[in-house]
């Protein structure tokens, strides 16, 4: 089994991931100690189409190696603040 790349996914660019109709939830991410969970909570939100994230507390910030690491793009085409 091999590693489908991004194109091979079917994934919308990042001008009309940000155009499209969004799920109306925000994903609120306090005190979250692992960079990489953070990465994969982006994924999750941008397979989701959410409107936001929120990092709150200590939680990492992109441009973080770790959280790039596992959100593959998705910290570009999500909303965060």
């Amino acid at each position: 089994m091999r590693k489908l790349s991004l194109k091979e996914l079917n994934r919308v660019d990042i001008a009309t991931f940000k155009q499209q109709k969004k799920t109306p939830v925000v994903l609120v991410l306090d005190n979250v100690r692992s960079a990489l969970n953070v990465g994969s909570a982006f994924r999750t939100a941008d397979a989701f189409a959410l409107e936001k994230v929120f990092l709150c507390g200590i939680t990492a910030t992109p441009p973080h190696r770790e959280i790039l690491k596992t959100a593959i793009g998705a910290t570009e085409s999500v909303a965060w603040e």
